[in-house]
């Protein structure tokens, strides 16, 4: 693609020449009023039962309106409560789909890798090798983000670390690559583990390295950026979105 582009691609290839020699989740009834009184027969009991104990108001079917009241409040309780829950699932369900996607970004699988990523309109995702996929800007080619992913049960985290950090010190002659701990300079997304980033200043401008796991992935990106990091920001909101294609 462009001068920088071969650069990587030549610093990759070196690596791994030299690590192949080295690699090894009802309320209860109310009670019934008894107004029967003794000698007065069988039809007074029955029309005593029926009666409604003194001061209590019925309707026409013989039912109280503290029956009602108690009835009526118990089930407006059940709805209030069905209501509430509804809400909460919505609100989290919200929530989830907020971070796993980016506004007008259009979900993009890798033709030579095991993942899949939202990618931006104005960027271009394209499988340069197998095992090595490149986003690049749709406006300049020379600001990209080199992505590269393997199976963490096969990965070594430690020395996919001194490998990013070796081809990110080879990128630059005049300075060794620093770790980046501010908050707006790392992904937000807490299902990445062991995020680590680095970077180093280039005539062109700065190159951002950065290793984490997830989805049983290990993922390394490397984001050149140019002088005034106009690319950074929408670089690390993609990244954050590679998770795996299965």
């Amino acid at each position: 693609m462009m001068n920088r582009k071969l650069m990587y691609t030549a610093l990759s290839a070196s690596l791994l020449l030299a690590a192949c020699g080295t690699s090894d989740e009802t309320a209860d009834p109310a009670e019934t009023v008894n107004t029967d009184t003794e000698g007065t027969g069988a039809d007074t009991n029955a029309d005593s039962e029926n009666k409604p104990a003194e001061g209590e108001n019925t309707n026409s079917e013989g039912i109280t309106e503290d029956d009602v009241d108690e009835s009526g409040a118990a089930d407006s309780e059940t709805d209030t409560d069905a209501d509430t829950d509804s809400e909460t699932d919505s609100d989290s369900a919200d929530t989830d789909d907020d971070s796993a996607a980016l506004p007008d970004a259009s979900e993009t699988k890798s033709d030579e890798q095991n993942f899949k990523m939202q990618v931006l309109p104005d960027y271009t995702l394209t499988s340069e090798e197998p095992g090595r996929d490149v986003l690049y800007a749709k406006d300049n080619e020379e600001w990209f983000m080199s992505i590269e992913t393997t199976d963490a049960a096969d990965a070594d985290y430690d020395k996919g670390l001194e490998m990013m950090n070796e081809k990110l010190a080879a990128s630059s002659s005049d300075s060794d690559p620093v770790e980046l701990t501010e908050d707006d300079q790392l992904p937000t997304d807490t299902s990445l583990e062991k995020v680590k980033a680095y970077r180093v200043n280039a005539p062109e401008g700065p190159i951002t390295a950065m290793i984490f796991e997830k989805d049983q992935m290990l993922v390394t990106v490397m984001m050149y950026d140019n002088a005034d990091e106009d690319y950074y920001s929408d670089f690390l909101k993609m990244a954050e979105t590679i998770e795996s294609a299965e």
